[in-house]
């Protein structure tokens, strides 16, 4: 798997979309590279950033239920 088909999934990645084959693929590609691993971490970090900042009542509660809905 090169490195932009390993991006292109880390959304489904961390939302848990990813079954088979595919995700043993991009498995497989984040455990030998290390650039696609930070992408990842970093994905994965800002995504529950996001997540738990909409939780925390900051924003106005029409984007929270938006964001919260687009998060899942």
């Amino acid at each position: 798997m090169e490195c932009d088909d390993c991006v292109r999934r880390l959304d489904q990645l961390i939302d848990r979309e990813l079954s088979g084959l595919e995700l043993e693929e991009v498995q497989h590609h984040l455990d030998g590279c290390g650039d696609c691993t930070k992408r990842y971490k970093f994905e994965e970090g800002l995504k529950r950033l996001v997540k738990v900042s909409c939780e925390q009542g900051h924003a106005p509660a029409e984007l929270r239920e938006r964001l919260r809905q687009i998060l899942r």
